[in-house]
């Protein structure tokens, strides 16, 4: 639709300044570069109501590379944008082979079965089809937000941070309200950071690349026991040179980097410059005969060498109005498959800093937010690359290669990762900084009755009935990822580095309680499993980790809270139980927020392991009258309370349980709203499974240990 006032479409018009007041502020952003990085970033920035254009050097004739690994981290990333690969072609990885030049397989990882750690897939995708898909996704003007506009050939020389001002080749200028350099290795606009920005180098490997068919590899008897495994990405070492070979475009096509010493080659420094055939066989000539006859097949018109380049590290990703993301604020040697992942990280973190709420004074402090969001994720993987691959950042100086395991942590590292969960919550704890928000917990209203001192003399003790307890949970997996930022502080971390683990959802009926009168109440609360807990010592102690719990009567509450550190808020729970069902409904003055439901319960003697079985993590947190230093700040660990056994079980088929949190608002939750939209976050992924309990007695944590 047109405005017919001043041409524009509606959505520009919603967003254009002329004095007035609009319901969304909008950003006219500049993209210098529209590689991956670039237009992830235009997306992502769409998509935000943001006005973007890019100025592109290429006519986008010919896409530069033949392949990229799209990583489980950097697939979180696409997701957030509306954008999966595998629409363009790209092919999960199923396996990867260490195989030695002589053609004996060494190792082999199996990538299919530890796909289970990580929330979305590792695939492989074609560089030029993954490219169309993002250009096609930023110009549409199917998708929400303004669309993107691209301007070929359209080389920025020149960029001034300070007034969001880029230079074409053409000496035109073009102003907004903030540059992002997207421009690659040799960019221009990185310039505009620092007076000296160091300068790229050459290190002492390049790679040639080229791509075969599938069908010609499978069609030769002597190369086809090579490919047989769809989806494997195999990898020959000799001494100082490697071969990599990995599927992509529904696995028609096999993509080739042939890893080796610069000086082997005749590569200039372009990134896409052609190389002779001969020189690559010449290059692997010691390599299994078979692996010769794979080479062999690459069309001569289409081996290109590339040379590999690095850069001493930047002292910040962000100056004034303009930031860096991808090759131009880090570029990447390829040994971790991290660099187009950590392009596309940068890309969506900077979205997810300038929301549609940012207004063109708050982008200075929004890019750095930026930086501070990305700058040492991306110099570490950055650094972990080198070491991997035995580059030296310091063109004089060399590194030596790790071993296996080392490279293992390194990769973990890159993959334990999504930026969207990080970068929100980073933005999150940043603007609680700002506006000086205040952690509050209930006042209590002097010395109370409670579970630890219900026995003094002048008290009633019934003793009449032993307490009671039934839990109802159900055990899923979800986002690590989401729950970490969850934890109160860096002492806090899982057992493993995978961003998939497991959570418990548990709602509970305590009952005949002598200290509140033969009384009882109810409670729901989630419990984050496989917890490690590192002490000031270096000492790591594994538990659950209970970042909230709901409770139906003030005084549990008070006193959990001021004796146990548990942080327990209020909310009304109803139970609704007959033996083969069970139902619980959690709400806020008549708000229903929550509900647990399990179905066909039948007995079994297997009884699940109750959550507090290995012990409670909580982080106690008491405001004092000075909000800039609490009265209490620390972490306790609750023992489990071993006499406390399961009388009987029952257990729910998985497919008869159904969990559902709801983010109602802060209309409907208005003191709630901002820890039952972090719950409704949760994905479950998996149920694992899913019970009713009773237990003879209830547990009082009355031990517990204060962490230092």
């Amino acid at each position: 639709m047109v405005d017919s006032t001043n041409g524009t479409t509606s959505a520009e018009a919603h967003c254009l300044r002329n004095g007035e007041e609009h319901e969304q502020p909008c950003l006219r952003i500049i993209i210098a570069g529209a590689g991956i990085g670039g237009l992830v970033a235009a997306i992502a920035l769409r998509k935000q109501g943001h006005r973007v254009e890019v100025f592109e050097q290429s006519r986008f004739n010919n896409e530069v590379g033949a392949a990229i690994h799209i990583t489980p981290n950097a697939m979180g990333a696409l997701s957030y944008i509306g954008i999966d690969p595998r629409d363009s072609g790209a092919v999960p990885l199923v396996q990867t082979r260490f195989i030695s030049s002589d053609n004996v397989v060494v190792r082999v990882t199996d990538n299919a079965k530890d796909s289970v750690r990580w929330q979305n897939p590792w695939l492989q995708a074609h560089r030029a089809h993954l490219h169309t898909q993002l250009r096609e996704a930023a110009t549409s003007p199917a998708r929400s937000g303004i669309p993107v506009k691209i301007q070929t050939a359209s080389s920025v020389v020149l960029a001034d941070s300070e007034s969001a001002t880029v230079t074409l080749a053409d000496e035109t200028t073009h102003s907004a309200d903030l540059v992002i350099g997207a421009d690659g290795v040799h960019s221009r606009t990185r310039g505009a950071l620092m007076h000296v920005p160091p300068t790229t180098f050459r290190t002492d490997s390049s790679a040639f690349r080229f791509i075969i068919s599938r069908e010609s590899v499978e069609a030769d008897p002597v190369t086809r026991p090579l490919v047989q495994t769809h989806g494997s990405m195999d990898m020959w070492y000799g001494p100082d040179r490697k071969i990599v070979l990995y599927p992509t475009y529904h696995n028609q096509l096999l993509n080739f980097v042939c890893v080796h010493p610069a000086r082997l080659s005749d590569a200039s420094n372009d990134y896409n410059k052609s190389a002779s055939k001969s020189a690559l066989l010449e290059t692997y000539k010691d390599f299994h005969p078979s692996v010769i006859a794979l080479l062999e097949k690459a069309d001569p018109a289409g081996v290109k060498v590339y040379p590999f380049f690095d850069m001493a590290q930047l002292p910040t990703f962000a100056r004034d109005r303009l930031a860096v993301v991808g090759d131009a604020a880090h570029p990447f040697t390829p040994h971790l498959a991290q660099g187009g992942a950590m392009a596309i990280e940068d890309a969506v973190s900077l979205a997810i800093m300038l929301d549609r709420s940012v207004t063109p004074p708050q982008v200075p402090q929004r890019l750095q937010w930026y930086n501070q969001a990305r700058f040492e994720r991306a110099s570490t993987i950055q650094e972990y690359s080198r070491q991997v691959g035995g580059d030296g950042s310091d063109p004089n100086k060399k590194t030596t290669k790790l071993d296996g395991l080392k490279v293992y942590d390194y990769i973990n590292y890159g993959l334990s990762h999504d930026e969207v969960h990080a970068s929100t919550h980073l933005l999150r704890q940043l603007e609680w900084q700002e506006q000086n928000a205040k952690w509050r917990q209930p006042i209590s209203f002097g010395p109370l009755p409670g579970p630890r001192q219900w026995s003094l003399s002048t008290w009633p003790i019934r003793h009449s009935v032993k307490a009671s307890r039934t839990c109802a949970s159900v055990s899923f997996t979800t986002s690590a990822t989401l729950l970490r930022n969850m934890f109160p502080n860096a002492c806090y971390r899982f057992s493993k580095a995978d961003t998939v683990t497991h959570v418990t959802f548990a709602v509970e009926s305590l009952r005949n309680l002598s200290w509140l009168a033969g009384g009882g109440y109810d409670l729901a609360a989630l419990y984050v499993e496989d917890v490690c807990y590192r002490w000031s010592s270096g000492r790591v102690q594994q538990a659950s980790y209970c970042p909230v719990m709901f409770e139906n009567l003030a005084d549990p509450i008070i006193t959990g809270r001021e004796e146990l550190g548990i942080p327990k808020v209020f909310s009304d729970i109803k139970i609704h139980s007959n033996g083969s069902s069970f139902r619980a409904e959690i709400s806020w003055r008549g708000a229903e927020w929550a509900t647990l439901e399990l179905k066909d319960l039948v007995p079994t003697e297997k009884s699940p392991s109750d959550h507090l079985s290995g012990g409670l993590l909580v982080h106690k947190y008491i405001p004092s009258s000075n909000p800039a230093k609490p009265d209490a700040d620390y972490d306790i660990m609750h023992s489990a309370d071993e006499s406390i056994a399961a009388t009987s079980s029952l257990a729910s088929d998985r497919g008869s349980v159904r969990l559902e949190i709801r983010d109602l608002g802060p209309d409907s939750l208005p003191t709630l709203h901002p820890i039952v939209s972090r719950l409704a976050e949760l994905p479950i992924f998996e149920i694992v499974q899913a019970s009713v309990v009773e237990y003879d007695g209830v547990p009082d944590l009355s031990r517990q240990v204060h962490l230092d």
